[in-house]
């Protein structure tokens, strides 16, 4: 059962609102000195300003602040479906062995032809935003314009550190091993994830390839068939941050450093003290896909029929993603099946210039619905998988 987070004092409370209104006015007042001297910065003014609050915020909240000004996944998927007039619609899923559940929930009808198994990012221990919801009600609006029909499944899954790893990777493989229980076909089930959530996409690809050692993550078994794609943006693939990018995107991204250590630590190992700053951390061959050997990845092409993944130019993860591509695409395009084929045809990398973490999604917020290159490279990849599940 997870633990009672007690409520923050109004001191540390108005600090940490204090430090992120410091953090956007500075930043303001600074944006066109540093547009002239050509000091690292976001590519518009509003971006510098918002990812600045983000950093600042970032790295002093505590979980005693998220838990007490953010809903969970749950509380606000039903906000969110009460403010815009949605019946709610969930499931849930018992864990193996376990009295425990999980929850999901549905964005669009639970019948449609094809589902999107949703992850949300915020480095495992962070609920999931209205973003999230405005960004997939979006999508599937516009998808389902013909015929066949795409849905969300977002996973409330457990966050650290009240729950570390392999709690969620228990989660994410029973809701999968439940779709296909309920004889959905492996075929019209898509993987998708952002952030910490495509890191659960490839920890969960593992899982299907190499069984987790623990024994009490639910098996998946796919009959033969291939689950019919998997969609990662900005995946977290290591916990290093050794990568220049996190020197050279410092300043134009909304990830902190700081906090992403924090995270993990939160996720993998917590100390009696989650909030300190652990230094590096080390996870294993399902939480750190960027250092499995290209092996690891050699028979994937038999359990997944396409993959994309989508990275941002400007953000601190964009060499380790690309770093990763080498080492995944060696490993797939070793091949699936015994006669060859086109395997490497069906494995896209995408990295988009001037775009920070999970630009796709953070532009519904930012950019008031207009979709840039960065958001129709993954609307277009979407509507193939869905006119391809027929």
């Amino acid at each position: 059962m997870a633990k009672k987070v007690p409520i923050p004092s109004t001191l540390s409370l108005a600090a940490f609102f204090v430090r992120i209104a410091t953090a956007a006015v500075y930043r303001a007042l600074t944006y066109p000195i540093r547009r002239l001297t050509n000091s690292p910065r976001a590519p518009t003014f509003t971006k510098d300003v918002f990812f600045a609050a983000v950093r600042a915020g970032c790295d002093v909240v505590q979980i005693a602040h998220s838990r007490y000004l953010m809903p969970s996944t749950t509380d606000l998927y039903h906000q969110f479906c009460a403010a815009n007039k949605i019946a709610p619609r969930s499931l849930e899923v018992s864990l193996p062995d376990s009295k425990d559940v999980v929850a999901a929930h549905w964005i669009g009808e639970p019948d449609a032809d094809v589902v999107v198994l949703y992850f949300h990012g915020g480095g495992y221990t962070q609920a999931g935003t209205e973003g999230y919801l405005r960004f997939w009600t979006q999508t599937v609006k516009d998808l389902n314009t013909g015929s066949r029909i795409m849905a969300v499944l977002q996973l409330a899954y457990s966050l650290a550190p009240e729950a570390q790893y392999p709690r969620q990777l228990q989660e994410s493989a029973a809701v999968l091993a439940h779709l296909i229980a309920a004889e959905r076909s492996p075929s019209s089930i898509i993987l998708a994830g952002d952030s910490a959530g495509g890191n659960m996409v490839l920890s969960l690809l593992s899982h299907v390839l190499h069984p987790h050692p623990s024994g009490d993550v639910a098996r998946i078994e796919l009959n033969q068939e291939k689950i019919g794609g998997a969609l990662m943006i900005s995946p977290w693939v290591t916990f290093s941050q050794e990568h220049e990018s996190f020197t050279n995107n410092r300043g134009k991204d909304m990830l902190s450093p700081r906090q992403l250590r924090r995270y993990a630590g939160m996720f993998l190992a917590p100390s009696s003290n989650p909030e300190t700053d652990p230094g590096r951390v080390h996870g294993d061959a399902y939480t750190e896909p960027l250092h499995n050997d290209p092996s690891w990845w050699k028979g994937l092409p038999r359990v997944v029929s396409e993959v994309l993944v989508w990275s941002g130019g400007n953000e601190l993860f964009a060499d380790a993603i690309a770093d990763f591509e080498w080492v995944f695409r060696e490993g797939w395009c070793q091949g699936g099946d015994e006669d060859g084929g086109d395997e490497c045809e069906n494995v896209v990398f995408v990295q988009s210039p001037e775009r920070a973490h999970i630009e796709p999604i953070l532009s519904v917020m930012l950019e008031q619905g207009v979709k840039g290159k960065h958001q129709t490279v993954i609307e277009e990849w979407m509507k193939a998988r869905l006119e391809k599940s027929g």
